[in-house]
């Protein structure tokens, strides 16, 4: 262990560093050759309770190239109700504000040192924000309590794969608390940790901990399948009134289940249409799923975002993908949808962008990957001075993919319609660095699909895509397969543990 090289090298660094940071990270380099993000995750964060990791396993271009395992929170916020909780190792506090106000506030006061080589995101802040966030966003009444926010995290250990360089950062935020001085024991404790980290993995994997089997499997819903068909021709009739151009309904399913979490986002993780996968505990909720296409992305003032939607898949053979992507460049139904969904971008972005910075880089252009093809719309923009970062998280919900358009009468429809919150169906994952040239740096990911585990119980959504003119019975058979498919990834998950018990 003598061999590791860290950065800063010296105390003397380190105390350079926290002249005008506070926080300051300490970090190793290692080759990533002989791990996997699975491997290190499992290996070091797997018995940890407050823990996080996003993949961008398939290197999509318009992702960072990383993969990221937080573990050791240096503090959580979580928001409920119009409250927020904010924990700290050395306290728990809660106050009455929303979870992006208080997001605001603790992130401002983050001033993070910059290490070459190292991403700034491994200083920030990981997680999402829930559909629930979206009423107060839109100035609409919020749904009866309890309702979840979201959840927002900073880690004080962070393992950065560098899929580029073929590089394992192991980073250690050590949090100054604005002191410049008598830092010797922060110092030396960052390293020692970094020291544990890389003899962890070099060693064998642990023992996983020991679940309860649940007294039951039985998937329970809120609305019964007539109920919720009904309620899918309802929202078309109000369509077709006039009162939204578009809806989405959820329709909540929850089971017990035995299976752990981890186990069930390692068989989530290989479905070929997410671009990349999250993993979120904290506070005994765990959340795990894939993310969509359809992303935002803002580096300091530059903002740039995707749309995509009509996702088919391609078939087995060249001639089927061809004859798919053929179908879709002509489909003309699919391209006034998508320009519905485009316009929506723009009036987000346009909230907060610079007058007369928004600009259209590439529409409605069909794209094809190794399983399916899909319509995909390019923007950019300039933030507007006195914009952030977090600004960009707000402007995403509701999500209109996953809610409908225009976004403010489809949340109340959509509202009506639906029995019980969607908490996490709808909600954006989020990765978030501040001081960047000062308006921070953020990814905002739509999820595809997300499941939610609670005291052994796992709960994720079906849906039905309504256009005013649509087939409702294919559409609840297409929203039916996500979670189908959810389903069964539970269900491996769960043999999985039998047979290694």
């Amino acid at each position: 262990m003598n061999s590791l090289q860290f950065n800063p090298a010296t105390y003397d660094d380190f105390l350079g560093l926290a002249q005008e940071a506070t926080v300051v990270p300490v970090a190793v380099t290692l080759p990533s050759d002989i791990h996997t993000p699975v491997g290190a995750f499992l290996k070091v964060a797997g018995q940890a309770s407050d823990v996080c990791m996003f993949e961008n396993h398939r290197l999509d271009r318009r992702l960072l190239p990383y993969t990221f395992i937080g573990l050791a929170p240096r503090w959580v916020i979580i928001g409920r109700d119009g409250k927020v909780e904010l924990r700290s190792p050395h306290a728990t506090l809660e106050r009455q504000e929303t979870l992006l106000q208080a997001a605001r506030r603790r992130l401002r006061a983050d001033i993070p040192a910059r290490l070459e080589a190292i991403p700034p995101l491994a200083s920030g802040a990981f997680g999402y924000l829930a559909h629930e966030a979206a009423y107060q966003l839109q100035g609409l009444p919020p749904r009866v309590a309890p309702t979840v926010e979201g959840a927002l995290a900073s880690f004080g250990t962070v393992m950065v794969f560098d899929h580029a360089r073929q590089q394992l950062h192991i980073v250690i935020n050590v949090s100054t608390d604005g002191r410049s001085e008598r830092l010797e024991a922060e110092y030396a404790k960052a390293r020692a940790v970094i020291q544990a980290i890389a003899q962890r993995l070099d060693g064998p994997f642990p023992e996983p901990p020991s679940v309860a089997a649940p007294s039951g499997r039985a998937i329970v819903t809120p609305l019964t399948p007539e109920q919720f068909r009904l309620a899918a021709e309802k929202a078309e009739q109000r369509i077709l009134a006039g009162e939204a151009h578009c809806l989405t309904l959820a329709q909540r399913l929850e089971r017990p289940t035995s299976a752990r979490a981890f186990a069930i986002y390692r068989l989530l993780r290989t479905d070929p249409e997410p671009s990349a996968t999250f993993f979120f505990s904290s506070g005994g909720t765990t959340i795990l799923g894939g993310a969509s296409d359809s992303l935002a992305r803002a580096i300091g003032p530059v903002l740039r975002a995707y749309v995509a939607t009509h996702e088919r898949p391609i078939g087995a053979t060249e001639a089927e993908a061809s004859l798919t992507v053929a179908e879709l460049r002509d489909d003309e139904l699919a391209h006034s949808q998508h320009l519905l969904f485009v316009d929506a971008a723009r009036n987000d972005l346009g909230q907060i962008a610079a007058y007369g910075s928004l600009d259209l880089e590439a529409l409605a252009q069909v794209e094809q990957t190794p399983a399916r093809a899909r319509l995909i719309s390019t923007l950019q923009a300039q933030l507007a001075p006195g914009r952030d970062y977090l600004d960009v998280v707000a402007a995403r919900l509701p999500s209109a993919v996953w809610t409908g358009l225009p976004k403010r009468p489809a949340l109340r429809l959509t509202t009506e319609a639906e029995p019980v919150r969607r908490h996490h169906f709808g909600c954006q994952f989020c990765l978030l660095s501040p001081q960047v040239s000062l308006q921070g740096e953020a990814l905002v990911c739509e999820p595809r699909q997300v499941v939610e585990v609670t005291n052994q119980v796992a709960r994720f959504h079906a849906f039905a895509s309504l256009t005013g003119d649509t087939d409702i019975g294919a559409a609840l058979v297409a929203g039916a397969k996500t979670a189908q498919r959810i389903a069964a990834a539970i269900e491996r998950a769960e043999q999985s543990v039998l047979s290694s018990a």
